[in-house]
């Protein structure tokens, strides 16, 4: 069943995927764009002519003999008097030409598109994004162009680099593993430093003219270089592009938290060091 897209201003656009020479028949509440038709509210159709097309109708009027065969009539009338010939003469037709009058017709095509026999979608025209990149509508959805087709039910694809697009934190780089044919996941490798500073620590002097008893411990920093390893989807099905990218932002928003606490003081180990989180390796 084909779809069409009621807007918030009661116009509907319906998808039409016109064949060579085809063309929508314009009027006062039909108008015709690239790849749809916009209907005014209160239209209910509206009509394709294809392109147009000529038949050309044959009739027999007579076999006229063109040889000196007297014992062949010179003229015959009908298809069956002919057909009496050819079961008493062996290749009667060679002395024979057909005389016809033929008769050309011309018409043009029309199919008429009626809105009861759709499925019309309600839309919010507010919601209609300026562009629809890597959306694809679902095979029920078939024919509504970008990006009218955000609105509908289907597929974004490139989602990994999506989300490493909105990991632009300072000093984070992110990589991406090109996804293996088929593959529904990908790895997303998230490299970055770690500073900290655990239970050890050291003296230091105030003033470097005092003596030891003037003195202070400090902690003792370090950093520490990890890889962060998150599978994520190569492409994620919504209901609408607005909503798969809310799925991208959730899923950024995860890694983001990863980041944020990758590691924890070692505890069994006297506060020397670092326990990582899962899927957070050292990286050297």
């Amino acid at each position: 069943m084909a779809v069409a897209l009621r807007l918030s201003n009661d116009k509907t656009l319906v998808p039409v995927r016109l064949a060579a020479g085809e063309s929508v028949r314009e009027s006062a509440t039909v108008h015709a764009a690239s790849g749809f038709v916009v209907l005014e509210a209160g239209s209910t159709g509206f009509t394709v002519a294809g392109p147009a097309r000529t038949e050309t109708t044959r009739t027999l009027l007579r076999f006229e003999r063109i040889t000196a065969v007297v014992e062949l009539p010179a003229i015959v009338d009908t298809e069956q008097q002919m057909a009496r010939l050819r079961a008493q003469w062996e290749n009667v037709d060679a002395f024979y030409r057909r005389v016809e009058d033929s008769n050309r017709t011309t018409h043009t095509p029309e199919t008429v598109y009626d809105l009861a026999q759709m499925r019309i979608l309600g839309v919010d025209t507010d919601d209609i994004p300026a562009t629809a990149a890597g959306w694809a509508p679902a095979p029920d959805y078939l024919g509504i162009l970008s990006p009218l087709s955000a609105l509908v039910p289907g597929t974004l694809s490139g989602v990994p680099d999506l989300v490493a697009g909105q990991l632009d934190i300072p000093g984070v780089r992110v990589q991406v593993h090109k996804p293996a044919w088929s593959a529904t996941e990908t790895t997303l490798l998230v490299n970055f430093s770690v500073p900290f500073a655990d239970a050890r620590t050291k003296l230091v002097k105030k003033d470097p003219l005092n003596n030891r008893r003037n003195a202070k411990r400090i902690p003792v920093p370090d950093t520490k270089y990890v890889q962060l390893s998150e599978q994520v989807p190569v492409v994620l099905t919504a209901q609408t592009l607005a909503q798969a990218h809310e799925q991208v932002e959730q899923i950024a928003q995860s890694i983001r938290a990863r980041i944020a606490e990758p590691a924890a003081v070692c505890n069994h180990c006297a506060g020397a060091g670092l326990v990582l989180a899962n899927g957070v390796r050292e990286r050297h």
